[in-house]
């Protein structure tokens, strides 16, 4: 019984541990959409040089 519940624990650890690395591959990996950036920083020069 006692080897049931070790097995048990141990799968569900090494399962958050598969499921935390692919999302941090994910997270590291994804493409970031420059044009949000572009969009941000042409408004910011648009604001100093009127002035």
């Amino acid at each position: 019984m006692r080897y049931s519940i070790m097995l048990q624990l141990v799968t569900t650890i090494t399962a958050i541990f598969v499921t935390a690395a692919a999302l941090f591959g994910w997270i590291q990996n994804r493409q970031i959409n420059p044009s949000g950036e572009v969009g941000r920083n042409r408004a910011i020069e648009k604001i100093s040089t009127n002035r």
